[in-house]
C-alpha cells in the first residue's frame, strides 16, 4: 500500500510539474542555418503581411554600445519611410513577466560571425519570440553609413524582403561583368514583385557596382548607382513602397510604371536622353 502511494505521489508530481514547463515549438537552431536565412521567404507568400509591424526588440547583453548605436539607428532610419517599428525594451532574463504576454513578438538580437539568420519559436502556444542573427560582418564595413546599410539590408529581408538581384525579372536590368550560374530564386511575397526592379535598394550589396552593369532596359540609373542605398545605409523610395505595400498597402501611392529604371533623375536627364539615342542607333544596325 505504501508502495502504491508513493508512486502515485510521484505521478502527481512529475504531471505537474510538465504542466508547469512552457511548450516551445518552431524551428531549431542548425535548422535556422539552412531554411531560415534572411533570404528565405518567412510566413505564407500570400498573407498581406508577413510579421507583425511592430517589433518588440531586446539586444543581447553581448552587443557593443556601437553595435546597439548602429542597429537603432537602422530602426529609426527603415521607421521613418515605413510603418515598421522596431520597439527597443530594456533586457529582461526569458522567464521574466515582460516577456510572456500573449500575441506580442518578441524578438532577441545577437550577432554571428558566420552567417545572418533567425530562428522562430512559440511558447505556450502563444508568445512568439524570434532570435535574430546579425552577421559581424555588417558592423565592419568602412564607414558608419555602410555598416548601418549592411544592418538595414538584413532587418527589411527579416521582415519578409528578398534581395532585388534574386527576382526573376532582374536579369533582365543588370548583368554580372563574369556571368556565374544563376543563385537558386527565394519565393518573393506577391507585393514586392508587383513594383519595379529597383538597382539601388538597400537590399543589393554596395559592391555589386564593381561586379555588375546596368541592361539598356535600365537606361535612367547609371551602374555607380547600383548599391547605393546600402552604401549611405537608406530605403530607397521604392524600398520604402514595397515594405508599406506589404504591412499597410493603405498608405501607398505610386505608379508602378515610373519605376527607377525608366524615370530619370533632372541631373541625369542629358546622359539619359544620350543613353536612349545610342541603344537606339544599335538596333538600327
Amino acid at each position: 500500500m505504501l508502495l502504491r502511494l508513493l508512486t502515485a505521489a510521484l505521478l502527481i508530481t512529475a504531471a505537474a510539474a510538465k504542466i508547469c514547463r512552457p511548450k516551445a515549438s518552431g524551428t531549431k537552431l542548425h535548422e535556422a542555418l539552412v531554411n531560415n536565412d534572411v533570404n528565405s521567404i518567412m510566413g505564407d507568400p500570400e498573407r498581406n503581411t508577413v510579421r507583425h509591424a511592430n517589433q518588440l526588440v531586446y539586444f543581447w547583453p553581448s552587443l557593443s554600445e556601437f553595435e546597439q548605436e548602429v542597429l537603432r539607428d537602422s530602426f529609426t532610419q527603415i521607421s521613418r519611410r515605413t510603418c515598421i517599428k522596431f520597439e527597443e525594451q530594456p533586457w529582461q532574463p526569458w522567464y521574466h513577466a515582460d516577456r510572456w504576454e500573449p500575441d506580442r513578438p518578441y524578438v532577441i538580437i545577437r550577432k554571428s560571425r558566420q552567417y545572418a539568420a533567425y530562428t522562430d519559436n512559440k511558447l505556450d502556444g502563444d508568445v512568439q519570440r524570434t532570435i535574430l542573427y546579425v552577421s559581424q560582418n555588417a558592423f565592419e564595413q568602412n564607414s558608419y553609413n555602410q555598416s548601418r546599410g549592411a544592418v538595414m539590408d538584413q532587418l527589411v529581408r527579416y521582415m519578409g524582403m528578398r534581395k532585388e538581384l534574386l527576382r526573376p525579372d532582374a536579369a533582365s536590368y543588370i548583368q554580372e561583368h563574369v556571368p556565374r550560374a544563376a543563385p537558386a530564386t527565394p519565393r518573393f511575397h506577391p507585393s514586392q514583385l508587383s513594383w519595379p526592379f529597383d538597382p539601388e535598394s538597400v537590399t543589393v550589396p554596395l559592391s555589386a557596382r564593381k561586379s555588375h552593369y546596368l541592361t539598356e532596359y535600365c537606361p535612367a540609373r547609371n551602374d555607380a548607382d547600383i548599391g547605393a542605398g546600402q552604401r549611405v545605409g537608406l530605403l530607397t523610395r521604392w524600398d520604402a513602397i514595397k515594405l508599406n505595400s506589404m504591412y499597410c498597402p493603405q498608405l501607398v501611392e505610386a505608379d508602378p510604371q515610373r519605376g527607377p529604371c525608366v524615370v530619370p533623375r533632372k541631373k541625369d536627364l542629358k546622359s539619359f536622353k544620350k543613353k536612349l539615342s545610342g541603344y537606339k542607333e544599335q538596333k538600327k544596325r
